[in-house]
């Protein structure tokens, strides 16, 4: 696990179905068409896009929702004729993008507010773009069938628990990083991903293909517990489902940064650096951290709402213990860890 840290430098160098690329007809000039959630935390970026088409009349934002690796894919398989402009893109993502050679850095000098940012996520981009919030990986569960939930996430092992317990599948970064986890907690270093499968195997997990349909799973009390990310969680439990949300430790708290990246060959280039700079805003910051999205926010001097601390890290120690995946030492092998889980938890 890496320590988010001022001082800290990582050398720059994841759909309940297949990701569908927009069929807009590139003609239309000023749409601007990005990989977001595709769901309730687009919000946030929905509002950037209305007060970006304010300014500048004739501009859209077409949110397209799905996993970023499907994305890279269709992209690469484009050969130049990208459907899309830009993303929000954690940094194993990032990671995975540059490897395929599909992103453009930022130029930071194009988002005056870029300076506000919290120096100790920057690192988390890559050189490729900026840090606009961050999520917290914890264990969501359902209260019905877990009355007390584990505080560590070695305490998913617990007998109490088996044949309760879900995971997604490592194509998303959520999955991803439960490798790294499941090696972490058990005294091993990120990258030991055989190791962490390993573990995982132990638990006979219910495999959710993506994030969402995790999410329904435990909706539907399939599973009583499983590692999500904390605004899923949040943005459930505001609907008033009867889930829980524990910030666990052993590693943690466990964060992953989501950055505005944009793609190779855009004809929106300067937008894209406008759109970024709008959702930097200390405006856009507080919106995004309220709730029901509870966004980890990036900016100094942003205060997030009391009941953020439910989710994300608010405490001073909690603060200072914040850390993320090593994903320089993972995220190249996502491929490879991918077909492993699959032969592990097929069928």
């Amino acid at each position: 696990m890496t320590t988010l840290s001022r001082r800290r430098f990582l050398g720059a160098a994841a759909g309940s179905v297949a990701l569908a690329a927009p069929t807009v007809l590139r003609a239309q000039a000023r749409e601007l068409v990005m990989i977001g959630y595709g769901s309730a935390q687009d919000d946030p970026l929905k509002r950037a896009g209305e007060i970006l088409a304010k300014k500048y009349p004739g501009v859209s934002l077409r949110i397209i929702g799905g996993l970023s690796a499907e994305a890279i894919a269709q992209i690469k398989a484009s050969r130049g004729a990208s459907p899309y402009d830009f993303a929000v893109m954690g940094s194993p993502a990032i990671i995975n993008a540059v490897d395929e050679g599909v992103l453009e850095p930022l130029d930071i000098a194009k988002v005056p507010n870029a300076k506000n940012i919290d120096a100790r996520f920057m690192p988390y981009a890559y050189g490729m773009g900026v840090p606009i919030s961050y999520a917290g990986i914890g264990i969501a569960y359902n209260k019905q069938m877990v009355p007390n939930p584990p505080k560590t996430w070695a305490g998913l092992w617990k007998p109490e628990y088996a044949g309760k317990i879900g995971v997604s599948r490592p194509q998303s970064n959520l999955g991803l990083a439960c490798v790294s986890i499941a090696a972490s907690a058990f005294g091993k270093t990120d990258a030991d991903t055989d190791f962490g499968l390993a573990k995982w195997k132990e638990l006979k997990p219910l495999v959710g293909r993506n994030p969402n349909l995790l999410q329904q799973m435990l909706e539907r009390g399939e599973i009583g517990l499983c590692p999500l990310w904390h605004d899923n969680t949040g943005i459930a439990i505001a609907s008033g489902l009867p889930l829980g949300y524990a910030k666990v430790t052993g590693p943690g708290p466990l964060i992953l940064p989501t950055m505005i990246v944009k793609f190779t060959r855009t004809a929106h280039s300067d937008l894209i650096h406008e759109f970024a700079d709008i959702l930097l805003t200390s405006e856009s910051q507080t919106f995004a951290a309220q709730p029901p999205y509870y966004f980890g926010t990036t900016v100094k001097g942003v205060v997030a709402p009391a009941g953020a601390a439910a989710f994300l890290p608010s405490t001073p120690e909690e603060i200072a213990s914040m850390v993320s995946v090593d994903w320089p030492k993972v995220a190249p092998n996502r491929g490879k860890i991918v077909e492993a889980f699959d032969r592990m938890f097929a069928g």
